[in-house]
Parts: C-alpha cells; sequence; structure tokens
C-alpha cells in the first residue's frame, strides 16, 4: 500500500507524451496521490524485462512507430498473466481502438481517441474507478496510516540532522528548550496521578539527544513541537505551503488529529448506502468519506514536500 501512482507508457511522439503527461501529472495530484515519472516504452521491445507488477496502470498509444500497435503487445503482456488495467487511445478516434480491441480478448481495457479533451475525461475517470475499485475505504485509512509514520521518519530525520549531525552551539541550546519542555509535560502528568508518591528523580537527560530523538517518548507531537522550533529558528517560510498558523498547529489539526480520529474509525454504510468511516469525540461523530480521505492525501503530501524542502534547505546552508 503506498500513496505513490506508477504508470507504464507506450507512446512514441515525444510532443503528444510530454502534453499527456501533463494532464494525467494534475488528475493523480487532484486525487491525493503522488505522481511518480512514468516509464515510457517507444515500441514495446522491452516487454520481457518490464516489472508490470510494479505499475498502477498502463497507458498505450494504439499505433507506435515500428508499425506494430500497442494493443498486440498488450495480448502479449496478458499471456504473461499481467492483468493491469489499460487505457488506450488512438488519433483515428475512440470507435477505432475499439474495433482493433474486439479482435483481441483483453481484459480490463480502456478506450479514448488522441483529442486532449477526450483523453483527459478518460483517463479522469479510469484512475478514480481504478481507486475505488483496488481500494476500499478502510485500505485508504491504512494507507493514510502509513503515509503519516512516514512523515513522522521525515521529521525524526531533520531532527537528527539539526542536533546530532550539524551540532552546534545554537542546536544544543534550542534542545535544551526542547527538553525542559518535556520534563514539565511529564511533571504535569505526574500532579495527575495518584499512584505515584512523586519522589522519582527523571533520566531523560542521562539519554543522548540521538537516543531521545528515536525514543517512543518522542511522539509525533514533540516531533512537530521540535520542527516548529526548527522552522523558527532559521527562518524557513511555511506561508507558501498555504500554512497561516505556526507548523505546530497546523500540523497538530492536519495530520495528527485526523491520523487519531481514523485509527478509531469504524466502517459504516449511510443512508445513501455509500460506505464511510465514523469516529467521535467529545461525544459527537466525525465521518469520513471517499472525499475526505482524498483531502487527507491531499495534505499528507504537501506535507511531505514541506518537510522535504526543509531538509533540503538545512543541508544546502550547510554546504554554502
Amino acid at each position: 500500500m503506498r500513496i505513490d501512482y506508477r504508470i507504464l507508457w507506450f507512446e512514441d511522439n515525444a510532443f503528444s507524451y510530454s502534453t499527456k503527461k501533463t494532464f494525467v501529472k494534475d488528475i493523480i495530484e487532484d486525487f491525493g496521490f503522488n505522481f511518480v515519472e512514468p516509464r515510457n516504452e517507444v515500441d514495446g521491445s522491452n516487454i520481457e524485462t518490464i516489472p508490470y507488477s510494479m505499475y498502477d496502470l498502463i497507458i498505450a498509444d494504439m499505433s507506435l512507430a515500428n508499425g506494430s500497435t500497442s494493443i498486440k503487445l498488450m495480448d502479449a503482456i496478458r499471456k504473461k498473466s499481467v492483468f493491469t488495467e489499460v487505457l488506450f487511445y488512438s488519433s483515428n478516434g475512440e470507435k477505432a481502438v475499439r474495433e482493433e480491441l474486439a479482435k483481441y480478448a483483453i481484459d480490463g481495457a480502456y478506450c479514448s481517441g488522441r483529442d486532449n479533451d477526450d483523453f483527459e475525461f478518460k483517463v479522469r475517470e479510469v484512475i478514480h474507478t481504478l481507486i475505488r475499485k483496488t481500494q476500499d475505504l478502510n485500505s485508504l485509512r491504512g494507507l493514510v496510516m502509513a503515509e503519516t509514520s512516514e512523515l513522522d521518519k521525515k521529521m525524526e530525520d531533520i531532527s537528527f540532522y539539526y542536533f546530532v549531525q550539524n551540532k552546534s552551539e545554537e542546536s544544543d541550546s534550542l534542545f535544551d528548550e526542547i527538553l525542559k519542555k518535556v520534563e514539565d509535560d511529564y511533571r504535569q502528568n505526574l500532579q495527575r496521578s495518584t499512584n505515584c508518591d512523586k519522589k522519582c528523580t527523571h533520566k531523560i537527560r542521562k539519554k543522548s539527544i540521538e537516543e531521545i530523538i528515536t525514543s517512543l517518548a518522542f511522539d509525533s507531537s514533540r516531533k512537530a513541537r521540535t520542527l516548529n522550533k526548527i522552522i523558527e529558528r532559521i527562518g524557513f517560510s511555511i506561508k507558501e505551503y498555504g500554512i497561516e498558523t505556526s507548523f505546530y498547529n497546523a500540523y497538530l489539526e492536519d495530520i495528527i488529529r485526523t491520523r487519531n480520529l481514523l485509527a478509531h474509525s469504524q466502517s459504516r454504510i449511510n443512508a445513501g448506502g455509500t460506505e464511510i468511516l465514523v469516529s467521535k469525540i467529545d461525544g459527537n461523530e466525525i465521518s469520513f468519506d471517499d472525499e475526505n480521505i482524498k483531502e487527507i492525501r491531499q495534505r499528507i503530501l504537501l506535507y511531505e514536500k514541506l518537510l522535504d524542502n526543509l531538509y533540503q534547505t538545512l543541508t544546502s546552508s550547510e554546504r554554502h
């Protein structure tokens, strides 16, 4: 399960490929998936060595420069027990594609003309259909949970770089601030406890920075709070990512709160017969449908981009 969307493409016209690839990229990102640069084959000469299992969709121009048709290639691919869905298109129009396709017993095939408007409409419908067919809401919930764990790892890597690999007096001072906040949190928890005599001594300061950053105690909230301080310290702009509040507050609402709600949600069929995921907070029900999950994936991609650029900013500033 992944948020990446991979396409195998057969097209020998570079201009057509470039134009249509732009349409497909926008569509995939609009559905909240990460567009991975497609593998484009111009003549089908590599059909024996292509790792088909890694692709979510095959897109193919019906006529290739070497005189063969991509439908014949697909017939050969199907005989290899590869059943990834395919969208065929042709400058002769959708009808011509269907007539050619009728000569072969190829399952999971869709047809389109080469016209950009027709192609864009068809590819959007095909991708949306495949997403809904292959990933029910519970599977999409799992995808979101997995991807938020990846965000945790990115925040951990940034913290490790700033406080360990690029260690300085400034980073040591900042980490001391973070430790004081962690200690305050523990003290507040102890004040609420009725099972502790509160005579214990906290041992967090005996741990190295590396141990603290990689420990379970350094959870998503603390990672986000730490990155908030790093962002403020180095003057990294987050407004270009549509974040008007602090990184910590935005991440808490957009990612952590949403992840926690999804983690405790249950599948339900609504009055319209559509599957939704339902969670409760403070006695109120919050529901997630396919559209909500798409928006969550889009937010995850935004934070992935932000964190990648933050890491790049830190590492490039050291080199210069």
